[in-house]
């Protein structure tokens, strides 16, 4: 039998739905709470990774069972297995454990070698993800399975709401360079439009030239995507998976993008998709922005490219049949 653990409910829905509709069994060990926001604090994770409830589960899955566990509740599953107070599972995946430093990843790096087990699987969501775990971890490849992650996001604009206003687009959380873009879109005669989360921490800026939105609902997220001109990605050349959510919303919409070139992103667009920049490159993303922004052609030579790498992943597996496939593998 295959069981599912969840660090946060309602997270992963397109994997999670599947594997149920399938006869996996879903346990959500994080916070109840649906309406929680998606981006915990760190302090927030800790406490539900330190909660002595996991020892509830004990009698939940058996050895000859397959267990995929979502996020950082992960390693507190580990070590109880670990200390035998958990049965070990036939296979183990682990899903949904991103960093975006070099101190943290080299904390959880260890982590991984010392509850590594026979058995233990990763799901990797970039390739610098699947490197660091069999280079640097020692996790065989084997062992390693890459997901190019999609998911059917709430909140579609509709054809209406698809239009070009001129503006800049920038939105997300994790592994973000918003003072690098700022700086890049300061001359530009275009306004910026940030959505962000509050743990963001962006200053104060002009309302004529920049509005700053913070933790906004899905669907005005995209709204504001879907209706300016060019979407910036600015991204630190750090990290694993990340901007992830925001490309497929820029597929969805057909916009053109300038984005920071990074290994998570060439895995939707392609290596030579030409709207990505060098990261740390103020200069550079201003340029490509400036294109995008006054150039006719170029813009639509990055709709055209965001239009294919859309054709392309509509005729990919469906995410949760991977995550499955992964799963029975023998």
């Amino acid at each position: 039998m295959i069981h599912v653990l969840l660090s946060e409910t309602g997270t992963y829905r397109d994997i999670v739905e599947h594997l149920a509709a399938a006869g996996a069994r879903i346990t959500n060990i994080g916070p109840g709470d649906a309406a929680l926001p998606v981006m915990r604090s760190k302090r927030a994770i800790l406490g539900a990774m330190l909660s002595p409830s996991l020892l509830r589960l004990r009698t939940l899955w058996r050895t000859q069972d397959r267990l995929l566990v979502v996020g950082w509740q992960a390693l507190p599953v580990l070590a109880l297995i670990r200390m035998g107070l958990l049965p070990r599972p036939q296979r183990l995946l682990v899903m949904g454990c991103f960093v975006h430093g070099a101190r943290a990843r080299s904390v959880v790096n260890r982590a991984w070698r010392l509850l590594n087990f026979p058995g233990l699987e990763f799901i990797a969501f970039s390739e610098g993800e699947k490197r660091n775990l069999t280079e640097t971890v020692g996790i065989a490849p084997a062992a390693v399975h890459f997901h190019l992650w999609r998911q059917q996001l709430d909140g579609a604009a509709t054809a209406a709401q698809r239009h070009d206003d001129g503006s800049i687009f920038a939105g997300g959380f994790s592994n973000r360079d918003y003072d690098l873009l700022l700086e890049a879109a300061r001359p530009l005669d275009a306004h910026l439009v940030i959505v962000a989360s509050a743990q963001n921490q962006i200053a104060a800026q002009d309302p004529t030239r920049t509005s700053v939105h913070l933790d906004l609902p899905e669907a005005q997220f995209e709204i504001l995507l879907a209706r300016s001109r060019v979407v910036a990605m600015p991204l630190k050349s750090q990290g694993e998976a990340c901007g992830q959510s925001v490309v497929l919303r820029v597929l969805r919409n057909g916009k053109p993008l300038i984005a920071t070139r990074h290994e998570a992103i060439e895995a939707y667009l392609g290596a030579d998709y030409a709207g990505f920049v060098a990261a740390g490159d103020s200069l550079a993303m201003r340029e490509g922005l400036r294109r995008a922004l006054c150039d006719p052609h170029f813009r639509a030579q990055l709709a055209e490219q965001v239009s294919r790498a859309a054709a392309r992943l509509e005729q990919s597996e469906g995410p949760g049949q991977e995550v499955e496939r992964f799963l029975l593998a023998p």
